[in-house]
């Protein structure tokens, strides 16, 4: 007859055979009454001898697979080969068994119905390397009733085939054990696993280093462009006070050509042509400016303030600073006292159209010439 495997075990679900017939009771005996990590049982039924392969994942949890023959397969130690090795491949490709937690060997599937067709290619696999032949195997003798069909033999595959083979002749049943119940591969892919396992450990602990240093170095780059802006900020500064401490030496306090002329809107200081502003000149509003206006430093033609570097001061602490054509701002930089921003970029009306706006923070201050961060 043509070889039949069964896979049967624990599932999730309960006990579970497949195929399922009525061989479905004696697995389950099987698995009751083992008493090793890994053990082959023989079981007689009438005229077919059954080699079921029975491993222990844990505590309530086995994975059997059975070869149903009608002749007595010689080499049981290849048999123990045969099984392992596909109780390997299932473990490393993880379709019918897998590595669960803390690398204990557990079921991938709830029931054997979801994988059929891996359990055929299995099957197949087994069928195929057992090969079996006149060779390797000889004809079941007839029931020995000598016996009891209840009794058992606990034999261990170090006993050598010729017991083994004479008590499978004997007895119903035979529980056969080997002392070594670890798999080379099965052990190798594990200790993959924990390699790989301790490479993303690592891999993760080098990651959050990584950011760490990351968030450090923004942090010093935040400060830095900070302290940038503000170093930008004072030569801003320094340049404005430079051009109107010039522009008031040179053409208010004691210019060449002193001028004092009231155009109604402003009191201005500097050249006059055509009895206009023109030229570089101070142009004083009064109190009450409807637009908060204070002081104008910078070029006049024909009366309209227009030059490349003017300087707008207003009541309130604001100033404007840049270029000024028909006494409107063009391009150039806005601070407002308020709340110490400022705008660079262009102008649209005298407000700001294109350009960024920048907001000025405090960045630690000085307590008897040592810095004190906030």
């Amino acid at each position: 007859m043509k070889p039949i495997i069964y896979f049967f075990g624990t599932l999730p679900t309960g006990f579970s055979t497949y195929p399922q017939d009525h061989t479905k009771d004696f697995f389950s005996d099987f698995v009751s009454k083992s008493k090793n990590n890994v053990q082959i049982v023989l079981h007689r039924k009438d005229n077919l001898l059954h080699y079921g392969y029975v491993r222990k994942l844990s505590d309530r949890k086995y994975f059997g697979i059975c070869l149903c023959i009608d002749c007595i397969f010689n080499d049981v130690a290849k048999l123990f080969v045969i099984f392992d090795d596909v109780y390997a491949s299932m473990v490393q490709k993880g379709d019918i068994l897998k590595l669960g937690n803390e690398k204990c060997v557990d079921w991938a599937l709830s029931d054997f119905v979801s994988e059929h067709i891996a359990i055929a290619e299995y099957s197949k696999q087994i069928i195929d390397t057992i090969n079996l032949s006149e060779t390797n195997t000889q004809l079941l003798p007839p029931a020995n009733f000598s016996i009891s069909i209840n009794d058992t033999l606990d034999l261990s595959l170090e006993d050598g085939q010729s017991k083994i083979i004479d008590a499978t002749k004997r007895y119903t049943n035979l529980y056969i054990v080997k002392k070594e119940s670890e798999i080379e591969r099965v052990n190798s892919f594990c200790a993959a696993i924990n390699r790989k396992d301790l490479e993303i450990k690592a891999l993760k602990s080098t990651i959050k280093a990584t950011k760490k240093a990351n968030t450090e170095l923004n942090n010093k780059l935040i400060k830095a462009k900070a302290k940038q802006k503000n170093i930008t900020w004072v030569a801003v500064l320094g340049m404005i006070v430079l051009i109107f401490g010039f522009v008031l030496w040179n053409k208010v306090l004691f210019p060449s050509e002193v001028t004092h002329y009231e155009t109604g809107e402003f009191v201005y200081y500097g050249p006059i042509e055509d009895g206009k502003p023109n030229g570089v000149g101070v142009a004083i509003y009064p109190a009450n400016d409807k637009d908060g206006r204070k002081y104008y430093i910078g070029n006049f033609k024909k009366g309209e303030r227009q030059d490349s570097t003017a300087i707008l001061f207003y009541q309130d602490g604001d100033y404007y600073y840049g270029q000024m054509t028909g006494d409107k701002w063009v391009k150039g930089m806005l601070y407002m006292n308020s709340d110490n921003s400022h705008f660079i970029g262009t102008f649209q009306d005298n407000n700001p159209y294109t350009g960024n706006w920048y907001d000025h923070k405090k960045l630690y201050r000085l307590s008897k010439g040592e810095k004190v961060y906030w």
